[in-house]
């Protein structure tokens, strides 16, 4: 399957879970859409600020599975999206990139060969041989 089909159903399944995170938590808790949203997020991305919590037996219970799911989902779909930039950046500078590395290669290997050369002929003239 390829990466950009993998991304969109990653986000997809990301996006519906958010939406059933916020509906749950608005009938469960009695919080508004946006406090239910906002949880919902925080949840997920595991920052978990605190300042809401669940507070009956069965929105406890359903926090804890539905933070199972939705991290696992939210970092999946993260790693994919990760995997596509480096793809992409590969592709696009990656060619440039080794030119430029082969060419210093081959700058450094002059260099070095050009300096066992003068070495070779100073020796040369030292003992008088070239002339």
């Amino acid at each position: 399957m390829k990466t950009l089909t993998k991304i969109e159903i990653a986000i997809s399944t990301l996006v519906l879970i958010m939406i059933i995170g916020t509906v749950s938590y608005h009938y469960l808790e009695g919080w508004t859409y946006v406090d239910s949203f906002y949880f919902t997020g925080v949840t997920m991305t595991t920052v978990g600020y605190g300042d809401l919590h669940p507070t009956s037996n069965l929105s406890k219970i359903f926090t804890v599975l539905f933070a199972f799911a939705g991290i696992g989902i939210t970092l999946f779909t993260v790693s994919l999206l990760a995997t596509q930039y480096f793809e992409t950046r590969e592709k696009r500078f990656g060619i440039q990139i080794e030119r430029r590395f082969l060419e210093d290669l081959k700058k450094n290997f002059n260099m070095k060969v050009f300096r066992k050369r003068r070495r070779a002929a100073r020796k040369e003239i030292l003992k008088g041989t070239r002339f």
